[in-house]
């Protein structure tokens, strides 16, 4: 199906430096949008940087603005941030150099936001860098590194990650964490059920589960769980009950 780019807005940019992770000679807005009207579904791309995303009510549009930043102007200008269509599908992506340079430290990054209707299905694909959402519906995630928030969920939540602590709260379907390798995992306030096939280390709280609580295999880290409904299966070794 023909993929249609909505909008790519570039300003021009400015000297700045920054004092996150890396330093950055040369920093400029990046924005771009779409109307979310017959959209079902948001595939977001974030590569290094934040990434917070929104769910607004009464949004009648799919948005995303943030800050590139990279320690040249050649690097600057292949940092940059796009929104498509295809059918009902949106996508934002983050867009980097195909060679990130180094120089003395610093490599391009580009922090944006992401601001959509509340209850949107959104699938979130996220390198490195603080990762939060808000107010979605059905959301996937795959990040690499960086801690996660997720809160506010109407529907289901699966996340795999490699490092970072991760946050979940206040969802009405299921969590599922198929993989973790290490950093704390909090999750509380689910209405279904929640689901760790695999952890390697951190502690674990599970809290407020109106379904089951499962945990495959773990590591190292404490397990610790309180008010679970539902049947309750943790390995012997480290079970904890609050």
């Amino acid at each position: 199906m023909r993929t249609f780019i909505f909008a790519v807005a570039t300003l021009a940019a400015a000297s700045a430096h920054a004092s996150w992770w890396n330093d950055c000679d040369k920093s400029a807005s990046r924005s771009a949008a779409i109307a979310s009207a017959g959209i079902t579904r948001v595939v977001i791309i974030g590569r290094a940087g934040f990434l917070h995303i929104d769910g607004r009510s009464g949004a009648t549009e799919i948005r995303a603005s943030g800050t590139a930043c990279a320690p040249s102007q050649e690097s600057l200008n292949e940092t940059t941030l796009t929104v498509t269509r295809s059918g009902s599908e949106v996508r934002v992506e983050a867009h980097m150099p195909r060679n990130s340079e180094l120089f003395f430290g610093s490599s391009p990054r580009l922090d944006f936001s992401v601001a959509l209707p509340a209850g949107m299905a959104i699938d979130v694909d996220d390198t490195s860098g603080e990762l939060t959402i808000a107010n979605s519906g059905n959301t996937v995630v795959n990040d690499t590194s960086g801690g996660i928030e997720i809160r506010h969920v109407n529907g289901n939540v699966t996340v795999r990650d490699t490092s970072g602590e991760i946050v979940i709260e206040d969802v009405t379907g299921n969590v599922h964490i198929p993989s973790d390798s290490s950093g704390s995992i909090d999750v509380r306030r689910v209405s279904g059920s929640v689901a760790i096939d695999e952890d390697g280390s951190g502690s674990i709280t599970v809290a407020d589960v109106g379904g089951d609580f499962t945990l495959g295999s773990k590591g190292s880290g404490s397990v610790d769980y309180e008010r679970v409904k539902g049947r309750v299966s943790v390995p012997s070794r480290n079970r904890h009950r609050d």
